[in-house]
């Protein structure tokens, strides 16, 4: 199972606005200050027209993993903020967005 790097991150965002969602009421708040995260990736480049380079995550679990292609280990610090460059909490903050409409 191939999984782009845009697609993980996709999903990292997905989880955490869930977990502000799950968190509407809770006595205990989180604020997430960073992400840090380390993958191990194998890099892919096609000679198609506007392919370019590709970046897909390898599942530890996985037996046939991209024995032709060469893995790399990518840690990224990403900082977690609101569109408004707010900071993420997962906690109380939520509730604060549906009683301001």
């Amino acid at each position: 199972m191939n999984i782009e790097l845009a697609d993980l991150l996709t999903s990292l965002r997905s989880e955490i606005s869930r977990a502000r969602l799950d968190a509407v009421g809770q006595d205990v708040r989180f604020r997430i200050d960073s992400i840090d995260l380390e993958l191990q990736v194998a890099v892919e480049k096609t000679a198609e027209a506007n392919a370019g380079v590709r970046f897909w995550v390898v599942s530890l679990g996985g037996k046939g993993v991209a024995k032709s292609a060469e893995t790399h280990t990518v840690r990224l610090s990403l900082a977690a903020e609101t569109d408004t460059g707010a900071p993420v909490l997962t906690g109380d903050d939520v509730s604060d967005l549906f009683s301001a409409n």
